[in-house]
């Protein structure tokens, strides 16, 4: 019975590539954002060490999150090249809003106990 279940654990992880775990969750992102889900944000897709710098500002993650993008409308982000490299990633993105000029910028992500999480927002890329 214990074989079985382990078989079955270790199938459903099968084809699941840290490159595609690495897009989910920049999709999760913005998906998160166009839908101002905050909770989402502070709970699923953000790393802990982003998290820490929040809270050394005494700043509660949700209410960081409401005064960052609460006023953003219509959200859209375009992914581009993924590179992982080992327990590290960094996704090439445009990012628009409505009413805001387009942007392209590198998402950084780490892989945590929790699976990938976002751990820089937004660095300004300059294309190769």
């Amino acid at each position: 019975m214990l074989l079985a279940v382990v078989c079955a654990a270790v199938v459903a992880g099968c084809g699941t590539s840290d490159r595609s775990l690495v897009q989910s969750k920049v999709e999760q992102l913005q998906s998160a954002t166009a839908h101002h889900a905050f909770r989402t944000l502070c709970t699923q897709v953000l790393a802990p060490s982003l998290l820490a710098h929040l809270t050394d500002y005494g700043i509660p993650c949700e209410k960081a999150m409401q005064l960052g993008l609460g006023h953003v409308t219509q959200p859209a982000l375009a992914i581009g090249r993924i590179e992982v490299h080992g327990d590290t990633a960094s996704v090439d993105t445009i990012t628009t809003a409505k009413g805001q000029e387009a942007s392209l910028d590198a998402i950084e992500l780490v892989k945590t106990s929790a699976g990938w999480r976002v751990s820089s927002l937004g660095t300004p890329t300059v294309p190769k």
